[in-house]
């Protein structure tokens, strides 16, 4: 009788050592959660990819919109430098464009797109 009961345990303590050790082996086969993700090389990879995209984009966005507040800023008076890199003072505004003199008596017109930089505000002040 002692035997059966000594067999008993034996098995049971066996089966729950397999089971143990399945349990294990599944959780290394199978890392889940944020860790088990950028574990992998590849998705680490895209993930760096997009957030640096992202960076990118807004950085960009950025100097677009303080160049398109430097143009509606501008008017008569205001020192330019042309994309052309022709010099000038703002003489009229019209719209979309500024007709820019560049020389005594030459008068241009030019787009606002075609703004480089501005020198020297209509108010006096340096750039």
């Amino acid at each position: 009788m002692f035997n059966m009961i000594a067999d008993a345990a034996a098995q049971a303590a066996q089966s729950a050592s397999q089971s143990t050790q399945s349990a294990q082996t599944a959780a290394k086969a199978a890392p889940g959660g944020v860790a088990g993700l950028l574990g992998n090389p590849m998705i680490l990879m895209i993930v760096v990819f997009v957030v640096m995209i992202f960076f990118m984009s807004r950085s960009q966005k950025k100097q677009q919109r303080k160049r398109e507040e430097m143009l509606d800023a501008l008017a008569k008076g205001a020192e330019v430098m042309l994309a052309s890199g022709i010099f000038g003072t703002i003489a009229e505004v019209q719209g979309d464009s500024f007709i820019v003199q560049i020389a005594e008596g030459v008068k241009i017109k030019v787009a606002k797109n075609g703004i480089a930089d501005v020198v020297k505000r209509a108010d006096g002040s340096a750039k």
